[in-house]
């Protein structure tokens, strides 16, 4: 594997105000290839916040940085829009000059990593793209599928100069585009990289000829200890957004039956995060033991989780690999989850459910209360698992990929 120090910009389109699964793991890149001696800078939207969030703090511990104002943020998806205009381009033509880059790193699919991938091209500097997720899924109305499809393909076009391609990749015309949008960017770049298999192939499916398979990987931090003991009552851990497409009302209904058979007290869960669907869950719960802590930094998450027995991910058909999946086994913990298309991390400290329906996530949920013995053993096995997410390892992996030959 390739061992040169590279001179990277590292780009995302994505607000680093708010540290949602792919802003995590992209700071965490910027953090492990500097720590292993390569040159970072993050082009990212400008904060909003008063203290400079996150780029703010990257900034502090001596990181450089590209921001880039965004004239408006799209309500609901949080999305800062940057246009891929002349003037972008110029701007970072000449950044990306000034340091001599030598890998344009993209995390997303928007205006600004557009912009960066055009520059980078025609400078001939190596592209390289993380698709965080190709499972792009949004609930719409019957009947307005192809209007709305029709309406994502012209804003990427608005947005990013160039035209979205127009594959099948989703029965839904809407879900469909959005995964256009990702894979009309994936097909501009040398390199993709996937942080699991089961997307690298359906990308590969889509037309994308060179992929790496590249897992997720967090900053060191504090590590937990495997269990020794469970409860009562088992501690569970569930982290993500609140919306539909994490599943959080099918959970919080199996939590609510589960509570219907097993003694009180014998388990209670936690929810972290915040979204739309927040009331809707909370009026579910009635009185079984959930409680809802809102958005909390990630240093206290990663605290929640060593102070928790098992941690819950509840996705289907959706995610691509998780973070939570490499803080959990960093906290030495198991993953109670219903993807089987998830394999990174939970073939060795995963518990499964049958399937994904609530019926089935609450059989799982009340057996483990009754006999928690399996949550010892996927706790035990969480340094093992843990392994294929090393950092060391992590940044091997991507700058092999950075010196990767395009596929013709």
């Amino acid at each position: 594997m390739s061992v040169a120090a590279r001179r990277v910009a590292l780009v995302c389109d994505y607000s680093l105000d708010y540290l949602g699964g792919a802003q995590s793991a992209f700071l965490d890149e910027a953090r492990l290839l500097r720590d292993r001696g390569h040159e970072v800078v993050v082009v990212a939207p400008a904060s909003r916040r008063a203290d400079g969030g996150a780029l703010r703090r990257w900034q502090d511990e001596g990181g450089d940085v590209i921001a880039v104002r965004a004239w408006v943020t799209l309500p609901g998806v949080q999305l800062p829009v940057i246009r891929n205009t002349q003037r972008l381009r110029t701007r970072l033509a000449d950044e990306f000059a000034e340091r001599d880059i030598d890998v344009v790193h993209v995390h997303s699919e928007f205006g600004l990593s557009a912009g960066a991938v055009s520059v980078a091209r025609a400078r001939g500097i190596r592209t390289v793209q993380t698709v965080h997720t190709f499972f792009w899924r949004a609930d719409m109305p019957q009947g307005f599928g192809r209007v709305l499809g029709a309406t994502v393909r012209a804003f990427g076009r608005w947005l990013r100069g160039f035209p979205t391609t127009r594959a099948e990749l989703a029965p839904a015309p809407v879900d469909s585009a959005l995964r256009n949008l990702t894979l009309s960017l994936a097909l501009r770049v040398d390199v993709v990289v996937s942080p699991s298999a089961h997307q690298a192939e359906r990308l590969r499916d889509a037309g994308v000829r060179t992929v790496r398979v590249v897992p997720n990987a967090v900053t060191p931090g504090p590590v937990g200890e495997p269990l020794t003991e469970v409860g009562p009552p088992l501690r569970i851990l569930w982290v993500g957004r609140l919306v539909a497409e994490k599943r959080l009302i099918e959970w919080i209904d199996a939590v609510v039956q589960t509570a219907a058979v097993v003694n009180p007290g014998s388990f209670e869960v936690e929810i972290v995060g915040e979204g739309p669907l927040r009331a809707a869950a909370e009026q579910r719960v009635d009185d079984a033991p959930v409680r809802f802590l809102g958005r909390l930094p990630r240093e206290a998450v990663q605290e929640r989780m060593r102070g928790a027995h098992l941690i819950a991910l509840t996705s289907f058909g959706f995610d691509n690999q998780p973070v939570t999946i490499v803080e959990a086994l960093e906290a030495r913990r198991g993953i109670f989850y219903v993807d089987p298309a998830l394999t990174e991390g939970t073939e060795l400290s995963g518990i499964r459910a049958s399937g994904p329906d609530v019926r089935a996530m609450a059989q799982l949920l009340t057996t483990l209360v009754r006999d928690p013995r399996p949550v010892l053993e996927a706790s035990a096995r969480a340094a093992e698992a843990a392994r294929e997410f090393d950092p060391v390892l992590h940044v091997a992996r991507i700058t092999d990929a950075y010196s990767a030959t395009p596929a013709l």
